[in-house]
């Protein structure tokens, strides 16, 4: 009953998070396609940016919340996962540069997560103005939830699974979803006769796919560590990450066509530091991440 629960919940914020990134048949999709068209290849980027920056760091969060892992003998636990990264001021505007004949030359402008677009005018006739596209998702908090399975373990080694899908609706009008990830982590501290910590390494990879607009993809190294007490155990890490976000949309802007476009997110590397809660099979842990994006993550688990 708890995992259809889960599951249940997390496919609503999946689909929560299609509706912000791409598409519903009577609004969200009209609002990201309205927003996108305005923009060529080489102004798009400030707008949707922020977008690459704060998701990238969400998909790489909360693959642990302990660096013990056993030797050897089954281990299993059923996670899911909740992230978010910090809105911050810097992420809500941008530098835009003004078309031919409008001025000022460049100017202040809302990105995706800002509100109004800025309106100039023409410089020889101030009754014609252009304005910037007005911003789509209003959060302080970016978030995502993901259900996670990790089995282990092989020689101290641990495996982490994140799947779930939704099909397309409404012959396309909304575009399926994949969120897919996978990694291991390997104990190093076995390798060391009574170290004071438990120690591990991992890799993780990450990919979530909205239709053909928008493909995302993770990368995570790093290493953990931490210290039980009992039932509290605290831990933390370093680990070093990239993501990217391909973008594809068709622009109404003369002589462009297709846009396709691939774009860095902005965290490289994090430090996490978090404490979690062991009472039997049962499990709930939080963290905070950070980096050039704040990042927080946390869960509850059932596991052995």
């Amino acid at each position: 009953m708890r995992t259809k629960l889960a599951f249940r919940f997390v496919l609503a914020v999946v689909l929560g998070m299609t509706v912000l990134l791409s598409s519903t048949p009577a609004r969200s999709q009209s609002d990201l396609e309205n927003a996108l068209e305005q923009f060529d290849i080489g102004s798009v980027t400030g707008y949707i940016q922020p977008m690459a920056d704060l998701f990238g760091a969400n998909m790489n969060a909360g693959f642990y919340h302990s660096a013990a892992i056993p030797t050897a003998g089954l281990t299993l636990s059923i996670e899911l996962i909740g992230m978010g990264s910090l809105v911050s001021d810097d992420d809500k505007t941008y530098t835009a540069n003004a078309p031919a004949g409008f001025s000022p030359a460049t100017f202040q402008t809302a990105t995706i997560f800002g509100e109004n677009g800025t309106t100039i005018s023409h410089d020889l006739d101030p009754t014609i103005q252009f304005s910037g596209s007005d911003g789509i998702i209003d959060a302080s908090l970016f978030p995502l939830a993901v259900p996670q399975l990790r089995v282990g373990s092989i020689y101290g080694t641990e495996f982490t699974v994140r799947l779930i899908g939704t099909p397309s609706f409404d012959d396309d009008a909304f575009p399926s979803t994949t969120l897919f990830g996978i990694g291991a982590r390997h104990s190093v501290s076995q390798y060391i006769p009574a170290a004071p910590l438990d120690i591990a390494v991992g890799l993780f990879y990450s990919s979530f796919t909205v239709g053909e607009i928008i493909d995302f993809k993770g990368l995570s190294i790093g290493a953990q560590a931490s210290k039980s007490f009992s039932v509290l155990d605290l831990y933390g890490g370093l680990a070093w990450e990239q993501s990217t976000m391909d973008l594809v949309y068709t622009s109404t802007v003369p002589g462009v066509g297709k846009v396709d476009i691939e774009l860095d997110g902005d965290n490289s590397f994090r430090f996490t530091v978090g404490a979690g809660l062991s009472l039997a099979v049962f499990h709930i842990f939080a963290d905070a991440n950070f980096g050039s994006i704040t990042n927080f993550s946390g869960g509850i688990g059932l596991g052995f």
